[in-house]
């Protein structure tokens, strides 16, 4: 063997090692990153779930189920603590022990009110919970949104020591073609470029990524369309690629001037806050969502990348316990009301006794009665209104009292509308459950009917009730005659923030009425047109 082939067997060993040795580094770190990320996202996780955990306490506290509050209680406290036995940067140091978030306290004072009033009904706990509870939910997505930023920057130096290491193989490679395998650099570098191609990490990242992402040339025409995109828009890729972004998925009304111009949204400041508009869906559903604009590249071939996420289920949550808020806040105004009233009440009758007792004017004694039966209808009318929104326990009760419960609140404008009430109710017919909570069902489906019969033209309104029983099932099928629902909202009129009404309504009634009938009394609701009017039918089961 010659000196020069010792040479190039030297040559030809020591290349091949230290690519071995790069593929080596290149698999560890390529390991150490799937790891990391696998680790990342499961302190994500916990700290988004804590976020849910947060307002699920809220919710079981609110309708006093205790059970899911208690088991919603241990599952965050246990979240939590294992959030804080995680290594945290600075940054997230700061939020959970440091003012002004101080996230750490919050948390444990927001889990010993929720245990307190677990344990003993504490008004004052609630209302601490109610209070706090969307603040808390902000913090902790501010937590999230750290921990995110975190193994974002986790993930950029991996991925910089990747490239290290893939420019290192490149010019040992380069270094093989040149003084081993000169003969071969052509095919070596159609290969190599071949494969660079092919190698799209990028873009396996975005099609994996849980928000819409979306790429603008500086055209603002679509270039990147992720499988989210096609999701939560409901356009194919194919349907999309090149087409001008604004218009075919979001309105030009919904953003600024200065965000629908290539040059001028490079320029902009904090153009990557998050901002909340309305979308449009392909089948021409409008829903809100929370949309980030950044920029990527220089000059004319900088890329504008649109993250979307969709927002309908955090606005629904935040409507459900503004109602819930309300709800609570109206039945402590008419206890207060009520407690206000009935001393003047019961002393305004016994004026009206003693002086029909002193007074012979048959016509003054016969106005005197006609106040008394006045100021009896008052003290009754408070009495129902303070008993309709009263907390009460689930317990065996008979449905016919329920929907007298909601009628009598409603008695006022049957008369002024004119409108006429059918029942034919089986006497004694039972049903375990809430009272209160089946009597605002029957209150929100009723009033419905009477809002659409204030508007229109009917010649004699009328509302029917009726309950049916089938071996062990109860039905309550409640009609009107007031013109039915329109064809093309009927099947989604059970939906959230859907409205038919003319006057102002936040389009969360009719859906709250299917989760009471199917979250307290694990039944059924249905809507039908039937004849000349609306029919709902409630399936119950003993």
């Amino acid at each position: 063997m010659t000196l020069k082939s010792v040479n190039y067997t030297r040559r030809y060993v020591f290349a091949l090692s230290l690519i071995a040795l790069l593929s080596a580094l290149a698999y560890y770190n390529l390991k150490h990153l799937i790891s990391s990320q696998s680790n990342d996202g499961k302190i994500i996780n916990l700290s988004s779930k804590q976020g849910l955990l947060s307002q699920q306490i809220a919710l079981y506290a609110i309708y006093y189920k205790t059970e899911n509050l208690k088991t919603t209680i241990i599952s965050m406290e246990e979240a939590h603590e294992l959030l804080m036995s995680f290594p945290m940067s600075n940054e997230l140091k700061k939020i959970y022990f440091s003012a002004p978030y101080n996230l750490d306290k919050s948390i444990r004072d927001y889990l010993y009110h929720a245990k307190r009033f677990e344990e003993n009904r504490d008004g004052r706990s609630l209302t601490y919970i109610l209070q706090n509870s969307q603040r808390l939910l902000q913090e902790l997505d501010l937590a999230t949104s750290l921990y995110i930023n975190t193994t974002e920057d986790s993930i950029v130096n991996l991925q910089n020591v990747e490239l290290f290491i893939f420019l290192f193989t490149l010019l040992t490679l380069i270094f093989e073609a040149l003084f081993i395998f000169r003969p071969a650099t052509k095919r070596i570098i159609e290969t190599t470029n071949e494969a660079l191609r092919q190698k799209d990490y990028s873009n396996t990242i975005i099609e994996s990524n849980t928000n819409a992402i979306i790429t603008l040339n500086n055209q603002l025409k679509i270039q990147t369309y992720n499988k989210m995109a096609n999701k939560l828009f409901g356009y194919s890729k194919e349907e999309v690629l090149n087409q001008p972004f604004f218009d075919t998925l979001i309105s030009k009304d919904c953003l600024q001037d200065e965000f629908l111009h290539y040059k001028k949204l490079l320029t902009i400041k904090h153009k990557e806050e998050p901002r909340e508009i309305e979308a449009k869906n392909k089948k021409g559903e409008y829903f809100p969502i929370r949309i980030s604009i950044g920029a990527s590249g220089e000059d004319e071939e900088t890329l504008i990348i649109i993250s979307i996420q969709d927002i309908s289920k955090e606005r629904l949550k935040d409507k459900i316990m503004i109602q819930q808020a309300k709800f609570a806040a109206l039945g402590e105004m008419i206890a207060i009301i009520a407690h206000q009233w009935r001393q003047p009440l019961a002393q305004l009758n016994f004026n009206c006794m003693y002086i029909r007792n002193k007074i012979s004017d048959p016509e003054l004694i016969e106005e005197a009665s006609k106040n008394e039966e006045l100021i009896q209808f008052m003290s009754e009318t408070i009495t129902n209104f303070e008993n309709f929104y009263k907390h009460t326990e689930s317990d065996n009760f008979i449905i016919e009292e329920s929907i007298n419960q909601a009628l009598k609140i409603l008695d006022s404008s049957f008369k002024d509308n004119s409108i006429t009430i059918q029942k034919k109710i089986m006497p004694h017919l039972k049903i375990y459950g809430n009272q209160n909570s089946l009597a605002q069902v029957i209150l929100s489906i009723v009033q419905n009917s009477v809002d659409i019969m204030k508007t229109s033209q009917i010649t004699h309104p009328l509302i029917s009730i009726e309950t049916k029983k089938v071996e062990n099932t109860v039905f309550i099928i409640i009609s009107d005659n007031a013109g039915g629902i329109k064809a093309s909202v009927i099947d989604d009129i059970f939906k959230p923030f859907l409205s038919n009404k003319l006057k102002p309504s936040t389009g969360i009634g009719l859906y709250m009425t299917k989760l009471i009938i199917e979250n307290q009394f694990h039944g059924s609701i249905t809507a039908s047109n039937y004849e000349n009017g609306a029919q709902f039918s409630i399936q119950l089961t003993q």
